[in-house]
């Protein structure tokens, strides 16, 4: 079971993350002037990551894990998904933090 606290030890190895702060206040791991990791919260206080997708398909590949992943559509290239950091576990997070790094450090490849 992942936590916040292992997004703090995780992001800061990729090159150029830096904490953050998003514009209501939640904490974040950002790569140039965009967040790449955000933590979020549900009505009942668990803690949830957002991240991001250069995977326009990813609702496919989410789709049998609906009670981990939530996704929303609100880019062109990009998705945000939701996850329930509860729902992971710390070798899946890194996979998710390192992709959503690359999406929004903006190289594709």
């Amino acid at each position: 079971m992942a936590t916040w606290r292992d997004v703090e030890r995780i992001a800061p190895s990729l090159e150029g993350a830096r904490p953050g702060v998003a514009h209501e206040g939640s904490p974040t791991f950002d790569v140039g002037r965009h967040p790449f990791a955000r933590l979020r919260w549900d009505d009942d206080g668990r803690e949830i990551l957002q991240f991001w997708s250069l995977e326009l398909d990813s609702a496919l590949a989410l789709a049998d894990r609906p009670h981990v992943f939530c996704r929303i559509d609100t880019f062109k290239v990009k998705v945000s998904i939701w996850a329930w950091l509860d729902q992971l576990d710390v070798e899946e997070l890194t996979e998710l933090l390192t992709d959503s790094w690359r999406a929004r450090r903006g190289v594709r490849s």
